[in-house]
């Protein structure tokens, strides 16, 4: 019985041991055969002459000549050849104004063999507060050609961030006078609302999120069922547009299943186990185990 069998395990539970593994790439292009005992090498950056019409926020790889097509609408310019070179664009989205901008300030491979990787660092220019800018949608974007890397090495992006600094009156917050709930902010100017997250206190699973003045699903891993609480499953809620795929796992309500859906098979939500025996549910936390899919019994079970 699968309860004699979760009773039995749980008995028995010592130390909780997990591992992860990643294997990234094994080979390198003939153009970058040079630079395997380099430990950093710097790529040559081509900027293009090209934009995407409200091109959205992200980093995007484009790797064969299908996939630049796909994301601009239009053939390459003639100096990009897919056999030889790849273009990465990259943009923080339509902005309702302008004073921004975006440049790449590197694209490095660090590392060889096995261990290569590309970091490709960015920069994002935003315009400070006193900032006189033009009242109008802006999309802050650019495009560079890189030499062509090996297809599945691994991207890393290192953001960067600039504020342009029109001008402040100093020492303003000395002879300010902010309301309650509110605190002066010396580089603005101005009284700004307190910060929301000291105010507030997040339910289980749950974490504050100071940009959104809310409480959101906490980040979790994956690989791991105990990371949320029970009635929650680590799930990643980014739409993938660019590559490489961004992810953030958070913790989310489960889905409400019926017996009709899963059966004596099963499912896990988080480290909460759901099984039908006919029209009868029954649910069991796992924890401290976890929850898994037993592959010799052919269904879902709580696990030590």
């Amino acid at each position: 019985m699968r309860l004699v069998r979760f009773v039995a395990s749980m008995f028995s539970l010592g130390c909780l041991l997990g591992s992860v593994g990643c294997t990234p790439d094994s080979s390198v292009d003939d153009i970058e055969a040079s630079s395997d005992d380099a430990e950093a090498l710097s790529l040559p950056l081509q900027v293009l002459d090209v934009t995407k019409s409200n091109a959205p926020s992200g980093l995007t790889i484009l790797r064969k000549k299908s996939e630049y097509v796909a994301f601009f609408g239009a053939e390459p310019p003639a100096g990009v050849n897919f056999n030889q070179s790849w273009v990465v664009h990259y943009s923080i989205g339509v902005q309702n104004t302008g004073g921004y901008s975006v440049s790449f300030t590197s694209i490095d491979r660090i590392g060889s063999g096995a261990s290569a990787r590309l970091e490709v660092h960015t920069l994002d220019r935003t315009p400070g507060p006193n900032c006189a800018v033009t009242m109008a949608l802006t999309n802050p974007q650019v495009t560079v050609k890189i030499p062509k890397q090996t297809k599945t090495i691994p991207v890393e992006q290192i953001f960067g961030l600039e504020v342009t600094d029109c001008g402040t009156v100093q020492n303003w917050c000395a002879t300010a006078l902010c309301a309650p709930g509110t605190t002066c902010d010396e580089f603005s100017d101005a009284c700004v609302d307190d910060p929301f997250c000291p105010k507030v206190k997040c339910a289980n699973g749950y974490e504050c999120n100071e940009d959104l003045d809310a409480c959101i699903g906490r980040l979790c891993d994956p690989d791991d069922s105990n990371s949320c609480p029970s009635g929650f499953v680590c799930e990643n809620q980014i739409a993938c547009i660019t590559t490489p795929c961004p992810t953030e796992f958070r913790c989310e309500p489960a889905p409400e299943v019926t017996c009709d859906e899963i059966g004596w098979e099963g499912i896990c939500h988080g480290p909460t186990l759901k099984y039908c025996d006919g029209d009868a549910m029954t649910v069991i936390d796992c924890a401290p185990g976890q929850c898994e899919f037993v592959e010799a019994d052919g269904y879902y079970d709580c696990v030590p």
